[in-house]
């Protein structure tokens, strides 16, 4: 069961704001045709929980199903100088100490039932993997689903997909004509321009709600 969205490959929350589920589209190339081109605005990658169907039906399934996205790595690592001459790296860990407690509830169907409805709700509890924005969301939503783009490899390297995600695109009035070649993702973060609301925005988002992939904000 949804409680806030419905299981539409596309939902249109409000005027502007659209919710895509891309586990149920064929390929990118489905995504991006549902994405309004000269369109400015902001958006945000959200993590889509997918257990094995037969978990709702198998107590072993359903424990190793959910140990595998507890034991995933939540953000990015974080590498910094520590002068005079170190760098420290600091990398997500999951501890989970409830394993036997887990197992025991596994065995009642009522349980299941209920991890799966609040995984299917999860963009209601969770951090989003990557805030963004974009004065043309159409080329810059293509820029991260390269196949080789710095986010899709920074979601692969934690064990996530980012072509079975969901993405939240809110629109904003303002439509400016981008021109932008396929450059790599590096040359397409420096070349587009974004418009004080939108960087503004971006940056509140961001410090409220720690995308667990955004590596700086601003």
């Amino acid at each position: 069961m949804a409680w806030l969205y419905s299981k539409d490959v596309v939902q249109q929350l409000s005027e502007n704001v659209l919710l895509y589920d891309l586990a149920q589209m064929r390929g990118t190339n489905a995504l991006l045709s549902r994405i309004p081109k000269n369109t400015g605005g902001i958006y945000a990658w959200y993590r889509r929980f997918e257990l094995d169907p037969d978990a709702k039906y198998d107590s072993t399934i359903f424990v190793t199903s959910i140990l595998d996205e507890l034991y995933k790595a939540h953000s990015a690592p974080r590498e910094t100088r520590l002068p005079p001459s170190n760098r420290i790296i600091l990398k997500s860990e999951t501890s989970f100490q409830k394993e036997s407690a887990l197992k025991n509830l596994a065995d009642n169907p009522s349980f299941r039932e209920l991890i799966f409805m609040l995984l299917e709700n999860s963009i209601l509890f969770q951090q989003p993997l990557y805030i963004g924005k974009a004065s043309n969301l159409y080329n810059r939503i293509r820029s991260h689903l390269y196949e080789n783009s710095i986010l899709r490899e920074r979601l692969n390297t934690a064990g996530h997909n980012i072509e079975r995600s969901r993405l939240l695109v809110i629109t904003t009035e303002s439509e400016l004509n981008c021109n932008i070649s396929n450059a790599d993702e590096d040359e397409l973060e420096s070349e587009f321009s974004e418009s004080e609301p939108e960087k503004l925005v971006e940056d509140i988002l961001s410090r409220l709600f720690l995308p667990s992939f955004t590596l700086r904000y601003g």
